[in-house]
């Protein structure tokens, strides 16, 4: 597996994404509940340093998503029409908001969009076989979808996709056979 890239150049002198950050400090707050240090231990013996070297700068200093944005005319702000009308689905993408913000894993409230911002549209949905709602992010949604902006050979694994995971994983187990311990966990569990 490559190396998770690092902020391409055009980024890295973005000039109005750097000022806005650089003035609001707290909304851009890298937060993980791993601890870098004892999980760059743990792997010391990976093959892929590479790989290894750029989970943990990420999980230090935040992760870039792959996308190539150089040839892009992106506007200065794009805010997103609100189109969850339910209650019941407004009512919990609220809940939702305030736990997030309660983790430190959402910024806290701000009036509007800063320069250089690009809401993406959330939608609620029901999980599957079940009623429970469930929060999403549309990055497919236009204009400007994220996930168009990251090249398909750089992304091995569709997102969002447990089906194409668990082939990995049986194609992992036929090929390491069954003395070799996997374990697999789920980051959001509570």
């Amino acid at each position: 597996m490559l190396p998770i890239p690092p902020p391409p150049q055009n980024e890295l002198e973005n000039s109005l994404a750097l000022s806005t950050i650089g003035l609001n400090l707290e909304l851009f707050r890298v937060v993980t509940p791993i601890h870098v240090s004892p999980f760059r231990d743990l792997l010391i013996m990976h093959p892929n340093r590479e790989f290894v070297d750029s989970v943990c700068h990420g999980l230090i200093h935040g992760f870039w998503p792959w996308a190539v944005t150089s040839a892009l005319s992106l506007p200065p702000i794009l805010d997103v029409e609100d189109t969850i009308v339910d209650p019941d689905h407004r009512h919990f993408v609220q809940a939702q908001r305030d736990k997030e913000i309660a983790f430190g894993t959402f910024s806290p409230p701000f009036p509007r969009l800063l320069p250089g911002m690009l809401a993406v549209p959330i939608l609620v949905a029901t999980k599957s076989r079940s009623s429970k709602l469930r929060m999403c992010v549309n990055h497919s949604a236009e204009p400007f979808s994220r996930n168009a902006m990251i090249p398909k050979a750089l992304v091995s694994v569709p997102l969002d996709n447990l089906h194409d995971l668990g082939r990995c994983l049986r194609e992992f187990r036929i090929a390491s056979g069954p003395s070799i311990k996997l374990v697999v966990w789920k980051s959001d569990a509570k």
